[in-house]
């Protein structure tokens, strides 16, 4: 074609256009770009002459390769855009020339020759490409085209479908009615663009997110270890009391999001005693006034701390409440029935439990018939009485060891915890602890 003012002007627009398009160049997934750049270079091919049409794809490629660090491949790859224009110009031209093709009109034997020049064009960019990778990184051609076959046959299919859509538009219309193409296409680019970047910088935070509740998971397990150094039944009554918290909840047939909350505040139920002086905690005597406000603060104390440290709200509500009582004896807050929430009434169940079958340094350990007769007998008075029976129907066909909580241990359910919490994709961790309460049998 010779060159005109208007070829050269229908070039320079299929230029600026290809350099819009791969500028909003997306990555869709691993090796898949979403983009329009080839589009533009197709055209060119078709209708502007091979001299116009080289220089769109040197444009193109210099453009593409100018943040390259390297001049060497910067080059390189503006130079693998000419070439591939080149030789799609070359299989086009062959069979316009063969078959007597005429670009004025729209044509099977046109569309056919510019889907031979797409496929020309990609599979030497991809070939020159695979040369390059293998030249600088040492990348097997095999594995290469294997790898990158995929997106290939995607891409070649795109171009061959929308560049042909386009290419007849051109004939029929010329280059005022492709730009008008591109602005709505070009538009979808944008917007999907910045769809995937927000994809991008909602997965970002999400691992921001996940790397801050490790960190919260490693300083609450630190206050467990300071907790079961100053009173050793603290992780294992912890343990213990998640377990049965765990499995009342899946006999009750408690949501999972619910269940996992529950687990999470049977390990850190005694948290708040960190701040309990050791004297209190290894108390054998009968705890005066002044020892009782101490205790009576831990469950405050503990929900503060988690409503900071984990930021799940749920499970500091769970902690804060679990030594209420229905009659509005318990503490911290003497709040009575229906008022306390469900889980916490559950932990209390579960909590009461273990503190009775356990050894401490002011009582002996009941059995676990004995403990479930008491707490049969404070069953609507002090504890749910529903959840009494759930933990007595979750015992019945349950081993010793089972029902003196020494079937699990702290580090077994801090591990089931996170992995039920990151399946459930909360991005939350756990842990525990501590020393119960003197005197009440139920106020573990």
């Amino acid at each position: 074609m010779p060159l005109s003012t208007t070829v050269i002007r229908d070039a320079l627009i299929l230029a600026v256009l290809a350099i819009i398009a791969e500028e909003m160049a997306v990555e869709v997934s691993d090796r898949v770009t979403l983009a329009a750049g080839n589009l533009p270079i197709l055209l060119a091919v078709m209708y502007t002459g091979r001299l116009p049409a080289m220089l769109v794809a040197l444009l193109v490629g210099l453009w593409g390769s100018w943040r390259e660090n390297s001049r060497a491949v910067a080059a390189y790859n503006a130079a693998n855009f000419v070439v591939s224009a080149f030789l799609a110009l070359l299989a086009f031209d062959a069979l316009v020339v063969a078959f007597g093709i005429s670009l004025k009109t729209v044509s099977s034997g046109l569309l056919i020759a510019g889907a031979v020049a797409a496929a020309a064009f990609e599979a030497t960019n991809l070939a020159l490409l695979s040369v390059g990778m293998y030249a600088k990184y040492g990348k097997r051609l095999r594995s290469f085209w294997r790898e990158e076959m995929p997106p290939f046959l995607r891409s070649l299919a795109m171009l061959a479908l929308l560049g042909l859509v386009v290419a007849a538009l051109y004939a029929k219309a010329g280059i005022i009615a492709v730009v008008l193409l591109f602005v709505p296409l070009l538009a979808s680019q944008y917007m999907f663009k910045l769809l995937v970047r927000e994809k991008d910088h909602l997965a970002k935070q999400k691992e921001l997110s996940d790397q801050y509740f490790e960190m919260n998971i490693g300083l609450a397990a630190a206050m467990v270890v300071l907790l079961d150094s100053k009173d050793e039944y603290t992780a294992q009554h912890s343990a213990a009391v998640a377990m049965y918290c765990r499995d009342i909840a899946t006999a009750l047939g408690l949501p999972e999001h619910e269940a996992d909350a529950l687990h999470l505040a049977g390990l850190l139920h005694d948290l708040g005693k960190v701040g309990v002086p050791d004297a209190v905690l290894r108390k054998t005597a009968v705890l005066d006034e002044q020892d009782w406000v101490s205790i009576r603060e831990h469950p405050e104390k503990g929900a503060e701390v988690l409503s900071h440290l984990v930021a799940y709200q749920e499970v500091a509500d769970i902690v804060r409440y679990h030594h209420e009582r229905l009659d509005g004896s318990g503490y911290p807050s003497g709040i009575h029935g229906e008022s306390i929430p469900e889980l916490s009434r559950i932990l209390a169940v579960a909590d009461s439990y273990h503190a009775m079958t356990s050894d401490r340094p002011y009582h002996a350990a009941r059995s676990s018939f004995e403990a479930l007769k008491e707490l049969r007998q404070v069953a609507g008075h002090t504890l749910d009485k529903q959840y009494v029976e759930a933990l007595a129907r979750v015992l019945r066909d349950k081993d010793l060891a089972y029902r003196d909580g020494s079937s699990t241990d702290f580090r077994g359910e801090y591990e089931l915890g996170r992995i039920n919490l990151r399946l459930r994709g909360q991005g939350l961790a756990d842990v525990s602890g501590l020393a119960e309460a003197k005197e009440d049998p139920a106020a573990g």
